[in-house]
């Protein structure tokens, strides 16, 4: 055999070798990539009731494509109509998509991550992760409450943020949101089968077989985060797992090496004995009035030094007995002037109006513009549920100002629609029908100058008995809406009692720890009541937190501080903190306004209508238009995702291809070297 026959041979024989190698790596453990996109988002595009025009779908981004790029593309791959034209200011406003258009005051919505864009969907520039939707929706939008948990692989919380997004959004909408106000990084990849998963949360150690795995409401999520829409009062939570099999460490008994199995025998002696729970407040002493001067005095240092920013700070300054700034009066004024006296929710013109009683200033002429009318005549009034009703009471009583006996909204309609709206447990809600503790603090607050009257005493009796029975044992009021037992709802509370005149530190607002020691039950003081729960969350620097552990927050602060004064009125009889003198200052018009309008203009251009299309998608670069063209069929496909992607990207088809091809050449050098050598012979 010559040379050149055996390097054929040669060349034959290690394809062959080459492709059985190939084979046998075929059938070992891959290690698996995920197919993620590499700068990937979703898009979908939804009606009001939620249901699909564009089913979710991932897109890859080129660098400074914009959302309403991200949405013609997708339209245009998959043959739905998309209507819009492009307005000079505005942008792109969308008319119809499929065959779906906004109708009477409804428009489309833009929404990112779950929040309404601040910006137009033609001005929005894509970001890698992002959730896009376009819902057809009404002013303002209706939005929802949910939970969001996250542990790592020791049970230690990364972040526990109750969140508010748009009706429609996903879990991962909210996932984000939490983490975006935790501010902790949600590391999340776009698959464009699975669509978002998530890599990590915050700076967690995961293992070689851990991964995040996803609970909705305490049940394994069997659907993913990007196509499970979140409900009022969800709770989304994310643990660390691992799907490694059992380790030696394992003895078989569920018990890890070193643990002593529970054989069912009786527990040692003492070891049943109840031992105090560091998280619950130690029996706090009685609250002398000298220290609730002592913290208003420092919580309006606070406030004064961090400078009053809104109304209720104002509000807080004048209870405790300081002036408003006029900074403050001039800013207000400044506000009102760039406006024309015009704002959306009634509930604006409610809080100036008791920013400027507290100051002394007549609303019903304040830079030539009468507030109160604004309130009394407004056609927006429960548009906010029972928020603008409640404080609408508080505005017209805040200065005693007159209301015609004609108008809209006179005392005794506010009262009665309040009465209206109380729930059968005796508390208020928002909306519908699940009680709010902030929201029945509030209402007794409106219902106090009207307590004499039997049947608002009735209503009174029952949201007392009510707060009284939700109150929790240590002197709180835990709701996850709130994050949990949040200062600024006791605040409410002490707000609405004392101005009921019932004493928050009676019997039945002081609660006994159920973990504190027996022999501290004995005391008198044991109890814990709401002006000793209030006071734990007062900070080093004055301040008063959110949240138990949490830092100074103005909001908490001003909230607090109104508490504190409101209690301190009731220890002196001097009445509801809202309720001020007449006010007798009235601020005229600028020389500008006379000279360029009416001297009195007392027409809202927003109210007793809706807003007009352009107006509601100022933000959205959105308007409706009449007509849609074209059909769309749509596409429903169900997905699975939210726990860790069995990820499909390995490199086995590569392999294979490339063995067969190996045996393909392999087997034509070593037929072609047979032939040859055949005619040789």
């Amino acid at each position: 055999m010559n040379k050149r026959n055996m390097t054929q041979r040669f060349i034959a024989l290690s394809s062959i070798m080459v492709l059985v190698m190939i084979q046998i790596l075929s059938f070992l453990p891959q290690q698996i990539n995920a197919a993620a996109l590499t700068n990937g988002a979703t898009i979908a595009v939804v009606d009001q009731d939620d249901k699909k025009i564009v089913p979710i779908t991932a897109v890859e981004v080129e660098e400074g494509q914009t959302a309403f790029d991200i949405l013609k593309e997708v339209t245009g791959e998959q043959e739905v109509a998309l209507d819009y034209s492009i307005h000079e200011q505005f942008g792109a406003m969308i008319g119809g998509i499929g065959e779906v258009a906004p109708e009477g005051y409804d428009y489309w919505g833009f929404i990112i991550n779950g929040e309404e864009a601040q910006v137009g969907a033609s001005s929005y520039v894509v970001e890698k992760g992002d959730s896009l939707l376009f819902k057809i929706i009404s002013y303002p939008a209706e939005k929802v409450n949910i939970t969001v948990s996250a542990m790592d692989s020791l049970d230690h919380s990364i972040f526990n943020e109750t969140v508010q997004v748009v009706k429609g959004a996903s879990a991962f909408d909210a996932l984000k949101l939490a983490g975006k106000t935790a501010a902790v990084k949600v590391d999340a990849a776009i698959d464009p089968v699975y669509w978002a998963y998530i890599n990590n949360i915050g700076e967690a150690k995961l293992g070689e077989y851990e991964y995040w795995s996803t609970y909705m409401n305490e049940n394994y999520m069997t659907e993913g985060l990007s196509s499970y829409l979140v409900k009022e009062g969800d709770h989304l939570n994310l643990t660390v797992e691992s799907w490694a099999p059992p380790t030696d460490d394992d003895n078989g008994t569920g018990e890890e090496e070193g643990e002593t199995p529970d054989t069912g025998g009786e527990t040692p002696e003492g070891e049943n004995e109840q031992q105090p729970d560091p998280t619950l407040p130690p029996a706090a002493d009685p609250v002398t009035e000298e220290q609730v001067a002592t913290a208003i005095q420092s919580a309006t240092q606070f406030i004064s030094k961090q400078g009053v920013k809104d109304e209720f700070g104002a509000i807080a300054i004048k209870a405790a007995g300081k002036e408003i700034p006029q900074q403050y009066i001039d800013n207000l004024k400044k506000s009102i002037i760039t406006n024309e006296g015009n704002y959306r929710n009634v509930t604006d013109y409610e809080r100036i109006v008791l920013a400027l009683s507290a100051a002394g200033i007549d609303a019903a002429n304040f830079a030539g513009y009468n507030l109160i009318e604004k309130i009394y005549s407004n056609e927006r009034m429960t548009n906010q549920g029972n928020n603008g009703v409640i404080y609408a009471l508080l505005a017209l009583d805040s200065g005693d100002y007159d209301v015609p006996n004609d108008a809209k909204w006179t005392r005794e309609s506010l009262v009665n629609y309040l009465l209206d709206q109380q729930l059968d447990n005796g508390g208020w809600s928002l909306y519908g029908s699940k009680a709010s503790v902030d929201i029945a603090g509030m209402a007794l607050t409106a219902l106090a100058p009207y307590k004499g009257q039997a049947k608002v005493q009735g209503a009174i009796d029952q949201a007392v008995a009510w707060i009284s029975s939700v109150q929790d044992d240590n002197g709180g009021f835990s709701d996850d809406s709130n994050g949990g037992d949040a200062s600024e709802t006791t605040a409410q509370v002490i707000i609405g009692l004392a101005s009921v005149g019932i004493n928050p530190t009676e019997e039945r607002f002081t609660k006994q720890p159920v973990d504190t020691f027996a022999e501290s039950l004995d005391s008198p003081s044991s109890g814990v009541n709401l002006i000793q729960h209030l006071l734990t969350f007062k900070q080093d620097d004055a301040g008063f937190a959110h949240l138990q552990g949490g830092e100074s927050d103005m909001m908490a602060s001003s909230q607090a501080l109104l508490a504190l004064a409101s209690y301190d009125n009731y220890l002196t009889n001097k009445g509801s903190i809202y309720q001020f003198t007449k006010p007798m200052i009235e601020v005229a018009p600028t020389p500008e306004q006379i000279d360029g309008k009416d001297e009195t203009p007392t027409v809202d251009k927003n109210e007793g209508e809706k807003p007009t299309k352009e107006e509601a998608q100022q933000n959205t670069d959105t308007v409706v238009k009449d007509e849609v063209e074209n059909t769309n069929e749509n596409k429903v496909v169900t997905k699975s995702e939210g726990h860790k992607l069995p990820n499909t990207a390995t490199p086995l088809f590569n392999l294979l291809a490339t063995g067969g091809t190996l045996l393909v050449i392999g087997s034509t050098v070593l037929i072609y070297t047979q032939r040859r050598q055949a005619k040789k012979a």
